[in-house]
């Protein structure tokens, strides 16, 4: 009994379910990871567009929540191979019933969406620990997500830029992965997952900005080589990406130092690390297996979106220095991105997948 209700609550292991099962509990997970990874991107725009009009704080709430929505929808996406585990219906249509109204209720700032929030956070985190957490190369990156969850839940109800946390956790398990370094390092990935919500708690600290920084750039380390499987349409840009994304974190631990505004420094990280690794390994790498299609390329040179956005990221974080001129850059630039995405992704046909 009890075990008949985990698997309509939480989901099956793959190789236990039936073909037609598992297709039908794959079409609503997909679908799901779908719904939010849209939305994100209408987020992302609607951002931008509020950001010209100079509404900033729908702004930040546009663009926050567009994060929150993006990587829950990448790694809902990627639940099944990351665990073994293939959600329910139930357990899908419950992460996108809260996600999206999450979204809603925290972008028009009704007061109850941290109470939403919390319980699409305490739901995954159950649906996580189903099952997914181990010491194996393929269930140990997921620390890294859970210690995210737990900061999400912690930022959801502080408020605020600490949102950015969850992000960057999902993005250190998603460049574990693909850079084929799932084995544990206990000592830096416990100290890392163990720190994370304590930093999200103090993050409006530029202490605890670079310290984010340092430890996410430990955690992640420094690639010795990038091998022929990122010689691909998909995959050319991440080299260049990731190499850019860690510089960011440099930067950011630099200028947290230094006295830099801490609103600067978040937007070195959104735009400099995780818009810039998002643009190099999830948008090109992973979307396109999600929503279905294919790209005939992606970037007009393969790999100028990362650098682009890099630049943008620069011409934010100092714009002090010609605030008019370096804003209005950082703005176009970020434009040319999003138009350049938008080509590429229309470049290609969609996939029949059912």
């Amino acid at each position: 009994m009890l075990k008949h209700l985990k698997h309509i609550v939480f989901g099956g292991a793959s190789n236990e379910l039936t073909k037609d099962v598992y297709k039908r509990w794959f079409i609503y997970q997909m679908r799901v990871a779908q719904a939010a990874l849209v939305l994100s991107f209408v987020s992302f725009i609607s951002g931008s567009i509020y950001l010209m009009y100079g509404d900033y704080l729908i702004h930040g709430r546009l663009m926050l929540s567009g994060l929150i929505l993006f990587y829950i929808g990448i790694m809902f996406s990627q639940h099944p191979g990351f665990t073994r585990i293939m959600p329910s219906p139930f357990a899908s249509l419950l992460i996108g019933a809260l996600t999206i109204t999450w979204f809603i209720t925290y972008v028009v700032n009704l007061w109850f969406n941290y109470a939403v929030g919390l319980a699409l956070v305490t739901y995954y985190i159950l649906l996580l620990i189903y099952r997914g957490l181990g010491k194996m190369p393929l269930y140990w990156p997921n620390i890294f997500f859970l210690s995210g969850l737990i900061s999400l839940g912690l930022a959801m109800y502080m408020g605020g830029s600490r949102l950015v946390v969850f992000p960057i956790a999902s993005i250190v398990s998603l460049i574990r992965r693909v850079e084929g370094r799932q084995r544990p390092n206990y000592v830096i990935d416990i100290l890392y997952s163990a720190s994370l919500p304590i930093i999200t708690y103090f993050l409006n600290y530029q202490i605890s900005l670079a310290l984010l920084s340092l430890l996410t750039l430990m955690v992640i380390g420094i690639p010795r080589r990038f091998g022929q499987a990122f010689k691909t349409v998909y995959s050319r840009a991440y080299p260049i990406g990731s190499s850019l994304g860690r510089a960011s974190l440099i930067i950011v631990l630099i200028i947290s130092l230094v006295g830099i505004p801490t609103i600067d420094v978040f937007h070195m990280l959104f735009l400099g690390f995780i818009a810039v690794i998002m643009s190099s390994l999830c948008i090109p790498m992973l979307i396109p297996g999600i929503l279905w299609f294919s790209m005939r390329f992606y970037g007009m040179f393969d790999y100028e979106i990362p650098i682009i956005l890099f630049i943008s990221a620069l011409a934010r974080t100092f714009y002090f220095v010609n605030e008019q001129f370096l804003i209005a850059i950082s703005v176009i630039l970020v434009i040319i991105a999003y138009v350049e995405i938008a080509i590429s992704y229309l470049s290609g046909s969609r996939i029949k997948v059912l």
